[in-house]
């Protein structure tokens, strides 16, 4: 299993044409095989910013996510609503 987070901070003014746009490629996300999970969260302290959390089997699920229609057009589309580029970490569970 993989994990990603990504911190996306959005322009003030631009928070509901981003919510619109991210709540598209959750929706599609989920029904891809290999997705664990995918939800959105916002900070508490810092409500212009908010994180995606996802969860995949392996690196196929994730390259065949990043080839998908949805994922292509957040990804062209988002740019417009960020107040910097967005932070996006990989990561793995720790075995115990």
């Amino acid at each position: 299993m993989l994990h990603i987070e990504a911190k996306v901070q959005v322009k003030a003014n631009s928070v509901e044409d981003f919510l619109a746009e991210v709540n598209l490629v959750i929706a599609g996300s989920k029904q891809e095989k290999g997705n664990h999970g995918y939800e959105l969260v916002r900070s508490v302290d810092e409500t212009n910013t908010f994180y995606i959390l996802e969860k995949w089997a392996d690196e196929e699920a994730i390259k065949f996510h990043n080839s998908t229609a949805h994922y292509k057009v957040f990804k062209q589309n988002v740019p417009a609503f960020l107040a910097v580029p967005i932070e996006a970490t990989l990561l793995s569970p720790v075995k115990k």
